[in-house]
């Protein structure tokens, strides 16, 4: 690639990105948090690509991608703390400028087959609040082609659901994840088979309801919506929600992979409040693609919980660069299946 000394292109992640990406705080213009799972979250990346600008054993800025076969995904984007942007995207333009160009090389070398066999698309998922993201990937090239909520389902004492069992039943994990794969774009599944599993059973000990689930930990400096920061200040000392949202150490569930017979929203919501349940959980964030028939036909009937009346339902972008931009793919007629592991 003729990159400088400054930039590496590795295949694991080193100690001084572990540094960077541990670090990092996301989000600009409205909620900020942190992963704190970030340091053994990594090593489960499929087929990374790390590439990073170091200077002085340090990594100042990376760009983390995963070979996902004919879709490569956009994991991590991040600076150091001195290169946070700002809304002033010219600053962006200044400070980044010589990452921006190794990486618009990177994806036209992916793209002719140079580094083994092309894709057919990059795609990635940004805040459109945050000015960095969305100012480089459109530079890039990307393009907004879908649109996921951050749907919320939190309870103070979440109840056990009778119906509602962890499933290890190999064949019929397999079963579900196959029905997920037909109906939805950009399946992976390397994450998909990785457990925890739930089931909710009928009378007859028939499945009619499935999810995955994956556990998060997060810092969480500052709540979405106008008066997120006000909120992360008093729900420390507030009934119910402080059950709820612990910002210094917020554990939640991430659920994917979510299948409901007739999409029912009885079943789903059983279904998810039983999760929580098993898992001694408050809350789950469940990133759905707007255009998902299970949330658009049930969220009307389902009681979300009381995060979700306190605050906005954050909106994430997906955006994806094509090697050829006229030809269509699934992503165009199908919601995007999106990995637990690729939010947190």
């Amino acid at each position: 690639m003729g990159l400088s000394s400054r930039y590496t292109v590795r295949k694991e992640a080193t100690p001084a990105l572990l540094d960077l990406l541990t670090q990092t705080t996301l989000g600009t213009n409205g909620a900020r948090y942190k992963h704190l799972d970030t340091a053994t979250r990594i090593h489960e990346a499929d087929n990374p690509i790390f590439i990073s600008l170091e200077r002085d054993g340090k990594v100042q800025g990376n760009l983390t991608l995963c070979n996902r076969g004919r879709q490569w995904y956009v994991r991590y984007f991040a600076f150091a703390n001195q290169k946070q942007a700002s809304k002033n995207v010219n600053r962006v333009h200044k400070s980044n400028s010589r990452l921006k160009m190794e990486m618009a090389s990177f994806f036209d070398e992916t793209f002719d087959g140079k580094l083994g066999e092309s894709p057919d698309a990059f795609y990635a998922y940004i805040d459109p609040a945050n000015d960095r993201s969305k100012w480089m990937s459109e530079q890039f090239g990307f393009r907004t082609e879908a649109q996921l909520i951050s749907q919320s389902f939190s309870r103070t004492k979440p109840r056990m659901q009778n119906p509602v069992r962890l499933l290890e039943d190999e064949q019929v994990i397999s079963e579900h994840l196959d029905k997920i794969q037909k109906t939805h774009a950009y399946f992976v599944r390397t994450h998909a088979e990785r457990g925890p599993f739930y089931a909710y059973y009928d009378e007859s000990g028939k499945v009619i309801g499935f999810a995955k689930i994956t556990r998060a930990n997060w810092v969480i400096e500052r709540l979405p919506g106008f008066l997120g920061g006000l909120f992360t200040r008093l729900i420390t000392v507030t009934p119910g929600i402080r059950r709820i949202v612990k910002p210094k150490n917020h554990q939640f569930l991430v659920p994917e992979s979510i299948w409901v017979e007739d999409n029912d929203p009885d079943v789903l919501s059983s279904l998810l409040e039983g999760i929580l349940a098993h898992e001694s959980r408050n809350m789950m964030l469940w990133f759905v693609d707007r255009r998902e028939p299970l949330w658009r036909e049930s969220r009307q009937y389902i009681d979300w919980g009381l995060f979700h009346k306190m605050t906005p339902q954050p909106i994430v972008d997906v955006v994806v660069m094509r090697k050829n931009p006229l030809k269509m793919d699934e992503l165009r007629s199908k919601p995007i299946f999106v990995a637990g592991w690729d939010m947190v």
